[in-house]
């Protein structure tokens, strides 16, 4: 229980409380003062006050505590219904946004739309902003379905309905452009944005169906024209390594295509009169180099394309060893293990129909050696070369 003071004693403590009053200001103008605000940052300082602050505090920036206590109270549900809440974010966010800071408003906008406030204009509102700031980002998928969710809350926003058609049309959802737009026109027939907005998609739609009917017309093209060289192929009852080997089951492009580097983007073609094109491999095993064609017609004599090789590498050949008199050309059947020397007076076509031969690689492949020579003889030790 208290004791009551008498007057005396009242007055000893009023005289005591005084006398330590008057020391602690003795003695604070007795030491230096520091804690002031410098004259060339008393405005900055001044904006930190809660009552004068023009920015809310960044994240991780030290708090006032009295800002810390409105704060709490600004976002605490217990002093606040999910109306006022939502509107709370909506001015946060709203507030970043006029600082360009979108993601924080983004942010800003999902909380308050977490709350799940009653009042469909708030969320409405909430949505388009948050809509804005993703398509400041070009986020614009999600600008869009924002947007969309905005229109579904109040059918006549125009803002947001605007805004998802503009998303659509970055998107190239031409379709989904012009519904958007013929809805906004329902109510809003004089919007000539809309109208022109609607227009040019229509255009780019147009254009984009026209292209894409060009391509699929070029993809069936060039479709039938592998349908039609590999039933050529097929006809002439060629044979594949790759076939053979059962490596594939059955002949397509990817047999076809070239595996040798120089070539790989020439493979075997059909000409306009029906002739094969074939990429060609010539080797020189006492170089150890290959030379190569592009595309050779079928119909050319081997020896009118070992005589044009020849002249190309007549450089290297010092000794005089490499002419069309001089030299044997062989191909090697990797199935059978086994090498053999090949007419030069028969066409490509006919070599490629020769029983022995096979195409591996995608390509047509000679040897090259000069008759009775070391490097015949040794190319030949390695394999045994019967006459077709």
């Amino acid at each position: 229980m208290a004791k009551n003071m008498s007057d005396e004693e009242r007055l000893e403590l009023a005289a005591k409380l005084d006398k330590d009053l008057d020391d602690f200001i003795d003695g604070l103008e007795k030491s230096r003062y520091t804690e002031g605000w410098p004259e060339d940052r008393w405005q900055e300082e001044m904006e930190k006050h809660p009552f004068f602050m023009k920015r809310p505090p960044e994240v991780g920036e030290k708090v006032d505590p009295l800002v810390e206590g409105l704060q709490q109270l600004k976002y605490d549900p217990a002093e606040n219904t999910p109306d006022e809440l939502a509107l709370n974010y909506k001015e946060d966010g709203n507030f970043h946004m006029k600082y360009r800071k979108y993601r924080v408003a983004i942010l800003c906008y999902t909380e308050g739309l977490r709350v799940k406030s009653i009042d469909g204009e708030i969320n409405a509102t909430l949505l388009n902003n948050r809509s804005a700031a993703h398509y400041f980002l070009k986020n614009f998928r999600s600008a869009m379905l924002d947007a969309q969710k905005a229109v579904k809350l109040k059918p006549e926003y125009k803002k947001p309905h605007i805004r998802a058609a503009k998303c659509a049309e970055v998107l190239n959802k031409h379709d989904l452009c012009m519904e958007i737009c013929d809805q906004i026109l329902t109510y809003d027939p004089s919007e000539k944005d809309v109208l022109k907005m609607r227009k040019d998609c229509q255009n780019r739609k147009a254009v984009k169906e026209r292209e894409q009917r060009k391509l699929a017309a070029e993809e069936r093209k060039k479709q039938e024209a592998k349908e039609r060289l590999i039933m050529e192929i097929k006809k002439r009852e060629i044979r594949f390594e790759e076939i053979e080997r059962k490596k594939f089951p059955e002949l397509t492009m990817d047999v076809l295509k070239p595996k040798y580097l120089p070539v790989e983007e020439f493979p075997v073609c059909l000409s306009s009169d029906n002739q094969l094109c074939w990429p060609v491999v010539f080797c020189f095993p006492e170089f150890n180099i290959s030379d190569f064609q592009q595309q050779l017609d079928e119909s050319f004599l081997l020896a009118d394309c070992i005589t044009d090789i020849l002249f190309e590498n007549e450089d290297r050949d010092e000794e005089g060893k490499y002419n069309i008199d001089t030299v044997r050309v062989y191909y090697e059947n990797n199935c059978l293990g086994k090498t053999f020397v090949v007419n030069m007076d028969l066409t490509l076509k006919e070599i490629t129909q020769l029983s022995t031969f096979l195409i591996s690689g995608g390509c047509l492949t000679f040897y090259i050696l000069p008759k009775n020579s070391e490097e015949e003889t040794e190319y030949l030790n390695l394999n045994r070369a019967p006459k077709v």
